[in-house]
């Protein structure tokens, strides 16, 4: 009796899963037909920029608004070309119509900054306006190797006579939305390269000094400085995938630095940025997830995708089983969309490739 009784109990447990199933798949699907039917895009919030003023004159007021809106763009395209685009000149001219708010604060009683706000949508129309790029998050930093020939002999250059040029460096790259890092040059380095070994560009114990700092993308400085305080000499930018010079004779320090931030920038965007034009507002991506199984899915899934940078829309358009399918729109290919998505660790690739049986699909792994 109690054989039949489990089998019983055992085909009612079953059956029930069978219905809640059911019903799941039924609460997905009326959610996506009911609801709207495009989800508007959460933005990540507004840019905000502190800038360092004098006064509190509206001269100063217009200035620090331009210079709020161009740190702003150079950010988040990497791009200095983009500043010479018409549409973007436009609105530096009239720079303080394009925040949504400023203000002025006290640092330590005597320093006065001004604090400019400016939503993200700007930035990114303006950037979609020029066709210009936009970095996606997963960009590593460069490791900048600078060697120094002077009457004394080849020597790393890490003296206080070299803090300007690095510290111009690092500003300049982090202007752009790239970090700097340099080398401690201490005994666990020199063992592994030398000043000659920088200059004759070894690249093998170079990429194997810059392992211990878990770094791919070297930037090398080899400069000859001059008695009157010139500098002759090259940049080398090299990565993983490419090696790329350029030679300079520089009178000043930002025609010392100007090739070798342009040499690097490039690289680095070609790799790491992403092309905003105004033809992806009518180019859509359709994308598969699969273990969509509960409504908490569904959204976290939903609101994963919205939160994805540039995008302007997600549609859900249906669910089958644990499928759940959407239209993106605002990211123009699946390599633009496979960038931006670099660093999530919850939305995995089962298939990249649009043109397969498949097409592009993702699989959720709840955190």
């Amino acid at each position: 009796m109690s054989g039949r009784s489990d089998a019983v109990n055992g085909l009612s447990l079953q059956y029930m899963c069978l219905i809640l199933r059911a019903l799941i798949g039924f609460l997905l699907l009326t959610f996506v037909i009911a609801g709207p039917s495009q989800l508007a895009l959460a933005q990540s919030g507004e840019v905000v920029i502190r800038i360092e003023v004098e006064d509190r004159s509206e001269d100063t007021i217009d200035r620090a608004s331009r210079e709020a809106l161009q740190t702003a763009l150079l950010k988040r395209s990497g791009d200095r070309a983009l500043l010479q685009h018409p549409a973007v000149e436009a609105a530096l001219a009239s720079a303080r119509t394009q925040l949504s708010l400023y203000q002025f604060e006290r640092v330590g009683g005597i320093m006065t900054r001004f604090v400019a706000q400016i939503d993200q949508a700007v930035v990114e129309n303006l950037i979609k306006t020029a066709n210009g790029t936009f970095w996606a998050e997963a960009r590593p930093p460069i490791l900048l190797w600078l060697v120094i020939d002077d009457p004394a002999g080849r020597r790393f250059g890490n003296t206080t006579v070299e803090q300007p040029l690095w510290e111009r460096l690092s500003e300049s790259f982090d202007a752009l939305g790239v970090k700097l890092r340099r080398p401690l040059y201490d005994l666990s380095d020199a063992v592994l390269v030398s000043p000659d070994g920088l200059w004759r560009r070894d690249f093998g114990p170079i990429v194997e000094a810059s392992e211990r700092y878990g770094m791919t993308h070297l930037l090398l400085g080899r400069l000859i400085r001059l008695s009157d305080g010139r500098y002759i000499g090259e940049w080398v930018y090299r990565d993983v995938s490419v090696k790329r010079a350029v030679s300079i004779q520089a009178d000043s320090l930002e025609t010392l630095i100007d090739p070798g931030i342009t040499l690097a920038m490039a690289e680095m965007r070609r790799q790491y940025a992403v092309a905003l034009t105004t033809d992806t507002e009518t180019q859509t991506l359709r994308v598969r997830v699969h273990n969509v199984m509960t409504r908490d899915d569904y959204r976290a899934v939903t609101a994963a995708m919205s939160g994805i940078q540039t995008l302007d829309h997600v549609r859900p358009v249906a669910v089958q089983g644990d499928t759940l399918t959407l239209e993106l729109q605002g990211v123009g290919d699946a390599k633009t969309l496979i960038r931006l998505m670099a660093r999530r660790t919850d939305l995995v690739w089962v298939s990249s490739d649009p043109d397969s049986d498949e097409g592009l699909v993702l699989a959720w792994q709840a955190p």
